[in-house]
């Protein structure tokens, strides 16, 4: 519940310099303090750009600048009063950010700068348990960092940073709330929260707890408050609207404090408002004599509610991390890791309701962006996902857990084949044209699926996708147990290919062609064959596929040429210099952009004549691309093949 706009009080908080000729003064004001940690050069300009001349509580900016985690620790350790520090999450590492805080706060115990995170990288975002731990006061990805959103988090924090100061003067009157305060910064649970607030506020009048709260979300028409939280005979008016409530006084005291803000009393007690930056607010009352105010000065009051306010501000930060963390931003829909904690509910125990996951895969997605452009996609993924979730009863879980990857989970007879190619088989409009949809669905039974765990069963579902779109796109199909031992048989042979490339495992044997007249040897073709530790050979009808599957037939290529080509070498200088060898050359190692270019580098490191040399391609690889055949094909003639 963030937005850009401020209340009155803020407005005043920002000044704009006009741009005048600077003239001479004895001395120029303190300046806040900031340091910007990037290592983007680009960040540092666009931030001193957009904060230039600009007035924060009546004081200009000044930027440090860092531009790694081990430069800003060292400016930290030398340079004092830094009000806040904003910090790139990714720089060194994924984490390197993350690690700096824990040393300003648990090392430097440095806790009274405000640090904002910031990323350009969203699958970066830091754990919620991280905002928690080291008081980080924002997190904005890059994307969001506009003018508006920069100036509302450097004023936020700077604001924060004064008030935290000011309470070192004030601290004989805030000790137990400084004490006590850090255990609402991190609640989630509204109830748990409000009541952790109700008794700071109790505990700065020294009272006993006996009041209510009452939230205003930043959506409610104005002056509307809900009653969250009642403590003894208030405890009755929970979930009503406080003006209608029976509350007399304790309203009207309460309402003129979302009015006019600050402390207000009435002859029964005190209430507080409490601001979030969204618009939110909470209203606080206790029963109280004023007397009991007597101590209090308005710099506490003032730094017990930013203290609130900051731990309200943190805790729908906190809600909005745990919603971007389990939804989709662009369609609303539960992203993979909530159907992955969804899977692993239903599957520990075993559910005893039959279940279904379906993975809808949108053929040719990548075309359709390509094509038409990402606005046309999007609007795509929503019409589609619309329907969807218009077509599925609401028993059904919908989720979008890649770019074109929807997931429904769901009762075997509501998530069947019969249901969902329906949706399908009408045009769908985008941005007014009538699109016809293709997708490739893979479908699983939870109970076929023989491993324990979410993971299992989502990684089931693919394997049941993929074999659909290996075969051809636009079809079902469904889950089987053996498509997961071969699975785990073609990763065991993967992984048994890599150590033989590294090994002895793999050799070449030669199978010889004969003149029929003389018996003359007169070629010799190349075949690999792979012999375990065990001893025991694998044919390459197993282990060709794998390795082309996976991208190591190129290295297992190159190994088969230079082993034919140095024993044609070989051969040559113990005067069979006429015999021709042959080499099968793998679609896939062909069509490798650095294929002729090791083809040449062989040939010239083994010495090889490559007359000799015959390399045999089959047909399918002509029929792909001609003219980049035609050009390869020149290359190796090139080379003398």
């Amino acid at each position: 519940m963030v937005s850009d706009q401020h209340n009155e009080h803020d407005a005043s908080f920002i000044e704009f310099c006009d741009e005048e000729p600077v003239i001479a003064a004895l001395e120029e004001p303190a300046r806040w303090r900031i340091l910007i940690v990037d290592d983007d050069e680009s960040v540092h300009r666009s931030v001193a750009f957009a904060l230039r001349d600009m007035l924060f509580l009546d004081r200009k900016l000044e930027f440090l600048d860092a531009y790694s985690a081990h430069e800003a620790l060292g400016i930290l350790r030398r340079e004092p009063d830094i009000a806040a520090i904003l910090l790139d999450v990714v720089m060194e590492s994924e984490h390197a950010g993350l690690a700096v805080v824990k040393k300003i706060r648990d090392e430097l115990g440095i806790a009274d700068t405000r640090i904002i995170l910031h990323t350009g990288q969203p699958g970066f975002a830091p754990e919620i348990s991280a905002i928690c731990d080291y008081d980080i006061n924002d997190y904005r990805t890059k994307s969001e960092l506009t003018r508006n959103h920069l100036c509302t988090c450097i004023a936020a924090a700077l604001r924060a940073y004064r008030q935290i100061r000011r309470i070192d003067t004030s601290r004989h009157h805030l000790r137990r709330i400084i004490q006590t305060g850090s255990v609402s910064i991190g609640e989630v649970d509204e109830q748990k929260f409000s009541q952790g607030v109700l008794a700071l506020f109790a505990g700065l009048l020294d009272v006993a707890t006996i009041g209510f709260v009452a939230v205003h979300r930043s959506q409610d028409p104005v002056g509307k408050a809900d009653v969250s939280l009642g403590t003894s005979h208030y405890a009755q008016w929970v979930g009503h609207d406080l003006g209608q409530a029976g509350l007399a006084d304790a309203a009207g005291v309460c309402l003129r404090a979302a009015q006019s803000g600050g402390m207000q009393w009435c002859a029964l007690g005190a209430a507080l408002k409490v601001s979030a930056q969204d618009g939110g607010y909470l209203l606080l009352f206790v029963e109280a004599q004023q007397s009991a105010a007597e101590w209090l000065d308005d710099t506490v009051i003032e730094t017990f509610v930013g203290h609130l306010g900051s731990c309200l501000d943190n805790r729908l930060l906190l809600q909005r991390l745990n919603h971007d963390a389990h939804f989709d931003r662009l369609l609303g829909l539960p992203n993979r890791r909530y159907l992955s904690e969804l899977l692993e509910a239903r599957c520990a125990p075993r559910s005893e309701q039959a279940l279904t996951l379906a993975l809808i895969d949108i053929d040719d997605f990548g075309g359709f962006n390509e094509a038409l452009g990402q606005a046309f996609g999007d609007a795509l993924l929503k019409g589609l996902g619309a329907r969807l979730r218009a077509g599925l009863p609401q028993v059904v879980t919908l989720a979008r857990i890649s770019a074109d990857i929807f997931a429904v989970l769901g009762p075997n007879e509501r998530v069947c084949p019969e249901t969902l190619l329906p949706m399908f088989a009408l045009p769908l409009s985008v941005l007014g044209e009538e699109t016809m949809v293709s997708v490739s669905l893979g479908l699983t039974r939870l109970a076929d699926v023989e491993s324990e765990g979410g993971a299992a069963v989502l990684e089931a579902a693919f394997q049941a996708l993929r074999a659909v779109k290996s075969q051809q796109r636009g079809q079902l199909g469904w889950y089987t147990p053996e498509m997961s031992r071969r699975t785990h048989e073609r990763v065991t042979l993967l992984a048994g290919l890599r150590q033989a490339l590294r090994s002895t495992g793999l050799f070449v044997v030669y199978q010889p062609q004969v003149a029929l007249d003389d018996g003359r040897l007169i070629g010799l073709e190349a075949l690999v064959r792979w012999r375990t530790e065990a001893g025991d050979f694998i044919g390459p009808d197993r282990f060709i596929p794998v390795a082309e599957q996976s991208g190591l037939i190129c290295e297992l290529g190159c190994f088969v040429l230079r082993e034919a080509l140095t024993v044609l070498t070989t051969l040559r200088e113990s005067g069979l210099d006429a015999v021709r060898m042959a080499v099968n050359v793998s679609a896939v190692q062909f069509r490798d952009p650095d294929f002729l270019s090791e083809l040449g580098d062989i040939i010239r490191s083994v010495g090889a004549d490559s007359s000799k040399l015959e390399l045999e391609i089959t047909e399918s690889v002509a029929m792909e691309d001609a003219a980049y055949v035609r050009a390869s094909l020149d290359t190796i003639r090139q080379h003398g093949i």
